[in-house]
């Protein structure tokens, strides 16, 4: 018997939907770098949070990473931050996504 596929797409699908696009245009290996990123902040949130689409994620969502992170360096957590900011781009999102506090990891 075949295995129909989930009726709802889980983020991480919904993540490479939107990403598509994305890694097609520019640098394949930073759009690639972004999009994994996205990923990650996405499974961590949906690890703690029942979440049905990218639409639900907030701002508080982001918070609750950045202080559950707070172990990166400012480069890396910088490095998050742009990849969220794509993300707050194409959820259409007015304004960024907040920003990690500076000097909580180790540079």
């Amino acid at each position: 018997m075949a295995v129909s596929p989930s009726p709802t797409p889980t983020l991480a699908d919904q993540v490479r939907r939107l990403a598509h696009g994305y890694v097609r245009h520019g640098s394949k290996a930073n759009r690639r770098q972004q999009v994994g990123r996205i990923l990650a902040v996405v499974g961590w949130i949906s690890s703690g949070e029942r979440l049905t689409g990218l639409d639900q994620i907030g701002k508080r969502h982001v918070i609750g990473f950045w202080k559950a992170h707070r172990h990166l360096a400012d480069s890396t957590a910088y490095a998050y931050w742009l990849a969220l900011r794509e993300l707050w781009g194409w959820l259409g999102r007015e304004g960024e996504p907040p920003r990690p506090r500076p000097g909580d990891g180790r540079s």
